[in-house]
């Protein structure tokens, strides 16, 4: 059942559906052309045209994804437009509209920025401001000293230490997951969870309705309440004669944060199944990392806990209530910051991008997923072709074979450019990370493609200096030994039938 209900809500699903409704449409006009055929012909030319516009006229939307939209509705001109009004039209209700912004400006209202952090920042180095900067204003993200942090190379590691801590519990729990799955690492946590919860502690959980949808039983929120476990589902399928709200079944809650008792805070790359933490082999070694944060900088990883929480149940958090009291000498500055499709603004992907135009050695990039926009595309070539050491890391067995296929696609102009690329030959690799110049690092959820980058819900944190960022490069080199340095000589090889699939998946590449 859950496969048949995963199957009907999913895009492939539709657009096939759209496509039979389109040939139907087609054989019905053919059969009837004497008759209807040229008012229909006249009505269909103007309502396509004045769609393939809306789509063009588009603020804020990326050029390729405007071609592909226009694509769809220009070969599918009645069920294209319903699909595009669907899925492809980033707008959303009122209501919803209203409900996130309210909470958006009553949780940036405890943000307040020092800004004598940003002026030492400044006395660094004033690109890092700059980009510490943009966070801040487009984000409601501030920069944090006096946190201590740790980097996990692997999701054993990242669990080991994320256990302890979750024991020693005395107030709170909040956890905010794409994805939960039974098993060793799971079944661990939730035994910790119930017995916090018998204690009185208050404990949350969130998690994703699509991402659970196969690994999770029906109604497993419900089991969690009955062990005091307070839990909501992010996006739940539930009817409505409210068409627009659908609407938001496309857009997913990415996000991987744990904070306990307001002072310890864990995130990266990693959802919760055994996978994670190679307990299960699916791809060969599963490579993910992570970070704990204790001290001030938590307080944002809780404010985004606590707005998702409202933002579902419809509570009226007291934000302020939940900063971290404890300090720690620390070696570096931190700024977690989170990104959400309703804001208008693609704050992971400027986070990115400004990584990239200030770095003046090398910035070093790992990503399970590389589906590149014209902007991310070129900004890595320019770079490259400017001298910078551009490297690339994508898995070396993928998860899945067609996303696969469009990350190899972007091989060739990268390379030219003299972007270096490599696989990671012992498996998959999760991991979403960026470092450069020995100066900054971001660790986080976002992987690099559209879905990531432009529907998504996702955190990520940046690391100004200190030994977070040479942690960070230093598994990044050592994940580069263990990696096939990719060639021109191997995308020369590749085979035409392959070629003209990734032609095909190309452009469909944002529905991916």
């Amino acid at each position: 059942m859950k496969r048949l209900l995963r199957f009907l809500l999913s895009r492939s699903f539709l657009l096939a559906a759209l496509a039979a409704v389109q040939i139907g449409l087609f054989i019905a006009v053919v059969m009837n052309f004497a008759r209807i055929g040229t008012v229909f012909y006249s009505v269909l030319t103007i309502v396509t045209a004045l769609c393939a516009v809306l789509v063009f006229e588009k603020t804020n939307t990326n050029p390729a994804y405007k071609m592909m939209w226009m694509l769809i509705i220009l070969l599918m001109p009645v069920s294209g437009v319903l699909f595009y009004l669907f899925w492809g039209y980033h707008t959303f209700s009122a209501r919803v509209a209203k409900d996130f912004l309210a909470i958006e400006r009553r949780g940036s209202a405890v943000m307040v920025q020092d800004d004598a952090l940003l002026e030492q920042l400044n006395e660094w180095d004033p690109s890092m401001r700059r980009c510490a900067e943009y966070l801040v204003r487009a984000a409601s993200a501030p920069v944090f000293a006096d946190t201590q942090c740790a980097y996990y190379r692997f999701g054993q590691d990242f669990f080991e230490q994320f256990l302890c801590e979750l024991k020693k519990a005395k107030k709170s729990i909040f956890m905010e997951y794409f994805i939960i799955k039974e098993g060793e690492m799971w079944n661990k946590t939730l035994a910790v969870l119930k017995e916090k919860a018998a204690q009185g502690l208050d404990v949350r959980v969130i998690y994703d309705f699509a991402g659970c949808l196969f690994t999770l039983p029906t109604g497993y929120d419900d089991e969690l309440r009955r062990a005091g476990i307070r839990c909501c589902v992010f996006n739940e399928i539930h009817f409505t004669w409210h068409i627009s709200e659908y609407k938001l079944l496309n857009h997913r809650d990415h996000r991987k944060i744990a904070v306990i008792d307001g002072e310890v805070g864990f995130s990266g790359g990693m959802n919760f199944a055994d996978e994670y933490i190679n307990r299960k082999r699916r791809f060969g070694i599963w490579k993910d990392t992570g970070y704990m944060l204790k001290g001030p900088a938590v307080f944002h990883l809780t404010t985004s806990f606590l707005k998702m929480w409202d933002f579902v149940t419809g509570d009226k958090t007291e934000y302020a209530k939940y900063v971290p009291r404890t300090r720690f000498a620390a070696d570096c500055f931190v700024q977690p910051y989170g990104d959400a499709p309703m804001d208008g603004e693609s704050v992971a992907e400027n986070a990115y991008f400004n990584i990239i135009e200030r770095a003046r050695k090398y910035v070093y990039i790992t990503t399970p997923y590389l589906i590149l926009d014209h902007e991310m595309l070129t900004c890595l070539c320019r770079a490259a072709r400017s001298g910078l050491d551009a490297r690339i890391i994508t898995p070396g067995i993928p998860d899945k074979w067609y996303v696969y296929y469009v990350t190899q696609s972007y091989y060739a102009p990268l390379l030219e450019a003299g972007v270096r690329i490599y696989e990671y030959t012992p498996g998959f690799l999760h991991a979403k990370m960026y470092v450069s110049d020995d100066q900054v690092a971001i660790v986080g959820s976002a992987n690099m493609d559209y879905r990531s980058l432009y529907l998504h819900f996702e955190n990520c944190a940046v690391f100004y200096g200190g030994h977070m960022v040479g942690d960070v490069k230093a598994d990044v080199t050592e994940t580069l030994r263990q990696s096939r340095e990719v060639t021109l000589a191997d995308t020369a090889r590749v085979p035409l039938p392959k070629i003209l699939c990734q032609l095909l998946l190309r452009l469909f590449a944002p529905l991916m």
